[in-house]
């Protein structure tokens, strides 16, 4: 019922200010526009800044133990330095889209300080053993068979 007396007010001020009620109309359709562009504009810097940071993965023993066998290199192509690094990781059959390991939605992190321009290697455990996946699936396709992908990465800037 309120919203009938406010478009009844709404229209007596239409019919007796036109001019001031258009004017005001369109000042606050200008706002509107300009947050919606301002908001648009930090939308776009952000997912620019998040772009430019990389994050890969190998399975590689010649540089890690067996305990840390996946390689990561995190890469930070942005001139701002990178406080944490937040990612999740797979591990699949070449070929196939489940996952026989799987860290989770960014289940690792580094809180390793990259500056611009830089980047910062270091070796990690295996994630755990997907879900629903068997023993006798693991033991047929060992680690360093297994196609090795960052499936996410969020990093948050100084």
């Amino acid at each position: 019922m309120a919203w009938v007396i406010g478009i009844g007010i709404f229209l007596f001020l239409l019919f007796a200010f036109p001019r001031a009620v258009v004017g005001l109309i369109a000042l606050c359709g200008v706002g509107i526009g300009g947050f919606f562009l301002w908001n648009k504009i930090e939308t776009d810097e952000r997912n620019r800044l998040r772009a430019s940071v990389t994050v890969t993965v190998t399975h590689d023993l010649e540089r890690c133990s067996l305990e840390y066998p996946l390689l990561v290199r995190i890469h930070n192509g942005s001139e701002n330095a990178v406080e944490k690094v937040s990612f999740g990781i797979e591990g699949n059959r070449a070929g196939y889209s489940d996952p026989l390991y799987d860290s989770g939605y960014l289940g690792y992190s580094s809180d390793k300080i990259i500056a611009g321009g830089e980047g910062w290697t270091s070796c990690w455990t295996l994630p755990r053993q997907a879900y629903g996946t068997s023993e006798q699936r693991i033991a047929l396709y060992p680690p360093e068979t297994l196609v090795w992908t960052v499936t996410g990465s969020s990093p948050v800037f100084e």
